[in-house]
């Protein structure tokens, strides 16, 4: 009942009025909850300087965990010599490349290779009956061969010149591409377009089949002429299905005999040998000094051993493929441009291989099976001729497929766009991390402004800020001010010289740094940033400032460094299977084996050829984060010696197994290295974690924050629970005054009737 809301309160004593009773409610009401009342306005005004507190310190934590993200210190930065359409080439460089510098030389472009038919006149004729082909009861076809694969198009007379280049992208499955072009040429002026879908010489196309239709087609073969990845080779004439393996023939004289006689022009012969779809292909030279032994070692050699030439007594002798592949032999080898330079992409048939294979061999090949030939040289539908790029890396020249290079490097990417000539300078991109350490100051000063004014308190102009005394929020200063100027000490480089003048050398060392090393510096509270002192230190070892800023976690690196060596032996080193085994990444490579499982030799004539020979083998398998490399120690002197070593990167333990004796030919021995783990915490890698605790609803700011907000909400509970509390009183005390008051107005009645019936009877007796 709200009090006051009936005003004959007090009309029967004059006393107990509503006014009086408010007046009582109203004292009361201040008396209690004018301390929570100012405290609630205290709670409000703290929140209210929170909020903005917060927005400074988000602020700062920002800024603090850019500069904690390793990322931000493993961007690369790419000046190239030449920019914009000029530039013979463009240069990627991720975070986890060393690269510093690279020039570039491009002499050719990879380009695919493409054809064009003679011209149709009609895309909806049959193919047949518009290039006057019969075919076999109305049938015909030709092979599109390509990196080893053949690809049948058959024809009928009801293909038409459109349905023609639906069947070639059908069949090849997207690896050529086939389209009609309309020329406007007036009388035939569809062509059919035939290309490979990617650049390189390994994907460039060859012919067989209906020959008629081909030279129809505007595609007349070269027949001695045949692209790598067509040439299949041939076995002899009369040769069965069994020991494919082998090619038998014969001889007459000694192996010590010359093959060719003496001033008569060299040849070749190339073995091919097939393995499912895999084809290795060996091209042999010969010349007037070679006999048949000789050309029995080059074999061994050129081949590592995949290829025998044995000779028998008797007169015989066989050609072998050790590894049980089918073996075919091409009378030809390399073909060679205009200008005498050898092009691997393509083979000739040369007529004096085939005599002495004939005469000095006994062998007589069946040239019957179709091979991958080329058109002839002047033939004006191979429009464009498919190429490898060529481009020389500081130096080394290369040749790759396609102008997009992805394996010159870990995490770098070449892109050739045009002959010429380019050079790149490689940094680490410190700009980004100097713009965050310039507003890493901004916001500490932004932060320390708001804190020291929270947290002030002037005795003389009487006034204090909202935090004072709050050690939750006057402690943040001092967390901060602490990491910000502490020392720690990282693996790092110092410089050591002769002398003053001397450059000196880097060393390894522990360095102790702090942030004024990079720029950074804390003056009477303002935190300021020297870019350019920054950049000096950062350059002289980014490595180190990105462990000082934000540490270094992960597995060491694993060295492995064998003893030093010497005296390999003359001849050749024969693996064996299980004498020399790594395991690495859970991955165990036999080096009895090559990586595509043939046997495996080590070849070389002296210490340093085999060496090199045994770490690319090892290179060869291509276990990730593993590297084998040698060192010649004493080079050049009498005490000369080699010492073998593997590095693994990616944090697997490097095990070496094996037989005892053939491992310390090498310097090795059975043993396992363990990776070991090691975690630091750089100064912003400490103070984003600190920043995060700090903030978190366990921490002093989140902690505070949450506090305020329970301590607003039980206030007002408490505020609205004194009211009712209040209230509920008065209106007991109301309704008890209502009583009151009604009896007294009774009895003030009855009292008024007894006075006027006394003055009625005093009246009456006078």
């Amino acid at each position: 009942m709200a009090i006051g809301s009936l005003g004959s309160l007090g009309i029967g004593s004059g006393v107990l009025t509503s006014d009086t009773l408010n007046k009582l409610k109203e004292a009361e009401m201040n008396a209690h909850l004018g301390l929570y009342n100012s405290q609630l306005e205290t709670n409000t005004s703290r929140q209210k300087d929170l909020a903005e507190l917060e927005a400074k310190l988000l602020a700062f934590q920002t800024a603090v965990s850019s500069l904690g993200d390793a990322s931000q210190f493993n961007k690369k930065k790419v000046s190239p010599s030449v920019s914009g359409d000029s530039a013979a080439a463009s240069l990627v460089v991720g975070s986890l490349s060393n690269l510093t510098n690279m020039k570039v030389i491009v002499e050719q472009l990879a380009q695919k290779d493409v054809y064009q038919s003679n011209g149709f006149k009609d895309k909806t004729a049959s193919v047949m009956k518009s290039l006057g082909i019969n075919g076999e009861n109305g049938k015909t076809s030709f092979t599109i061969t390509q990196d080893g694969k053949d690809y049948k198009i058959d024809i009928d007379e009801s293909t038409t010149v459109a349905q023609l280049a639906e069947k070639i992208n059908s069949v090849t499955g997207g690896k050529i591409e086939a389209k009609l072009v309309n020329t406007g040429d007036k009388d035939n002026p569809y062509r059919l377009v035939v290309q490979s879908t990617e650049t390189g010489t390994k994907n460039n196309i060859s012919f067989s089949g209906d020959e008629k239709l081909l030279k129809a087609m505007g595609w007349e073969l070269d027949k001695d002429s045949i692209s790598a990845g067509g040439l299949y080779g041939f076995r002899p004439q009369g040769a069965g299905e069994e020991n494919k393996d082998k090619i038998s023939g014969t001889f007459s004289g000694k192996p010590e005999d010359k093959l060719l006689n003496p001033g008569e022009e060299s040849t070749s012969f190339t073995f091919v040998i097939k393995n499912g779809e895999r084809y290795d292909r060996f091209t042999i030279n010969i010349d007037e000094n070679t006999t048949y032994e000789s050309l029995a070692e080059d074999l061994r050699k050129q081949t590592n051993g995949k290829v025998e030439l044995k000779i028998e007594d008797g007169g015989k002798l066989s050609f072998r493929a050790t590894n049980g592949g089918d073996l075919s032999i091409f009378d030809g080898g390399y073909a060679t441009d205009a200008e005498g330079n050898i092009d691997q992409a393509n083979y000739t048939r040369d007529s004096k291989a085939t005599s002495l294979l004939k005469n000095k061999f006994g062998i007589e090949l069946d040239t019957s099976t179709p091979q991958g030939y080329n058109v002839s040289k002047d033939n004006e539908n191979h429009i464009q001729k498919g190429m490898d790029a060529i481009f020389s890396v500081d130096g080394v020249k290369m040749t790759r497929p396609t102008n997009t290079i992805t394996d010159i490097g870990p995490d770098i990417t070449l892109e050739l766009k045009q002959k010429g000539e380019i050079s790149f300078n490689v940094t680490q991109d410190t700009e980004a991390i100097s713009q965050s350490l310039e507003s890493l100051a901004t916001a500490y000063n932004d932060l320390m402004i708001n804190l020291n004014a929270a947290t002030k308190y002037d005795p003389d102009a009487g006034t204090k800020g909202n935090f004072v005394g709050v050690s939750e929020i006057y402690n943040i200063k001092s967390q901060i001010n602490n990491i910000l100027l502490q020392t720690i000490t990282v693996d790092g480089t110092v410089v050591v010289g002769d002398s003053d003048s001397s450059d000196g050398i880097k060393v390894s060392s522990k360095v102790s740094l702090s942030l004024a090393d990079y720029g950074l510096t804390l003056s009477d509270g303002v935190l300021s940033f020297d870019s350019g002192k920054f950049n000096s230190k950062f350059n002289e070892d980014p490595e180190m400032a990105e462990k000082f800023f934000v540490g270094h976690n992960g597995f060491e690196d694993i060295d492995l460094v064998g003893d030093r060596v010497s005296g390999f032996g003359e001849g050749d080193i024969k693996f064996e299977e299980g004498k020399f085994t790594i395991t690495y990444n859970d991955e165990t490579i036999d080096l009895g084996k090559t990586a595509n499982g043939d046997p495996f030799t080590l070849t070389g004539d002296t210490d340093v050829e085999k060496a090199q020979n045994l770490v690319d083998h090892i290179n060869s398998f291509g276990l990730e984060g593993l590297e084998a490399s040698f060192e010649i120690i004493n080079q050049g002197t009498a005490d000369q010696k080699i010492q073998f070593k593997i590095k693994g990167t990616s944090g697997s333990n490097l095990e070496i197994q094996g037989d005892s004796d053939f491992l310390k030919k090498f310097g090795l021995s059975s043993r396992t290295i363990y990776s070991v783990y090691k975690e630091e915490t750089g100064t912003f890698g400490i103070l984003k974690n600190t920043m995060g605790e700090i903030m978190s609803s366990d921490g002093s700011f989140g902690g505070y924050k949450e506090s305020l907000t329970k301590e607003s909400k039980n206030l007002n509970e408490t505020i609205e629970n004194t009211k009712k509390s209040i209230e509920g009183r008065y209106d007991t005390m109301w309704s008890r005054w209502a009583a009151y008051d009604s009896i007294i107005a009774k009895l003030n009645n009855q009292a008024s009737v007894i006075s006027n019936m006394i003055n009625a009877a005093n009246n009456q007796n006078s």
